[in-house]
């Protein structure tokens, strides 16, 4: 491979890291305005459960409607799981893609960094697998 096409694959996977990064710093300000949502739709349930305040204003596109709060909280749980997923499949492929570059420009600590980044973690069952405790 000659150094101009190397050097363009750099630049491209470059690019598409970036990409990525903008796009999970988006879900997670997203994300983050869900989880005040949230809040605020479970404080109101909390306060006035059975008042005329037991309905909700939601956004859906380009108009308004009015809905029961306990089924616009639902509905924001669900967006909040989907973006949760979004953003592991974006964390997902950003590690792939700072492990090609790495390889791509011949970095070995920046390939050692990004397969230790693959690591999971053990879930509690599996630490009390482990442990007994």
């Amino acid at each position: 491979m000659d150094i101009v096409e190397r050097q363009g694959k750099i630049e491209a996977l470059a690019e598409d890291i970036l990409t990525d990064r903008q796009l999970a710093i988006d879900y997670d300000r997203k994300r983050q305005e869900n989880r005040e949502a949230l809040r605020r739709l479970r404080e109101q349930q909390k306060t006035k459960p059975t008042s005329r305040r037991a309905t909700t204003t939601v956004n859906m596109g380009d108009f308004f409607i009015v809905v029961p709060t306990t089924k616009a909280a639902e509905m924001v749980d669900g967006a909040q799981k989907e973006l949760e997923g979004a953003i592991g499949d974006v964390q997902q492929r950003l590690k792939a893609k700072v492990q090609m570059l790495g390889e791509l420009e011949g970095n070995d600590r920046m390939v050692a960094t990004a397969k230790s980044m693959g690591l999971k973690s053990i879930s509690g069952s599996d630490l009390y697998n482990i442990t007994g405790k």
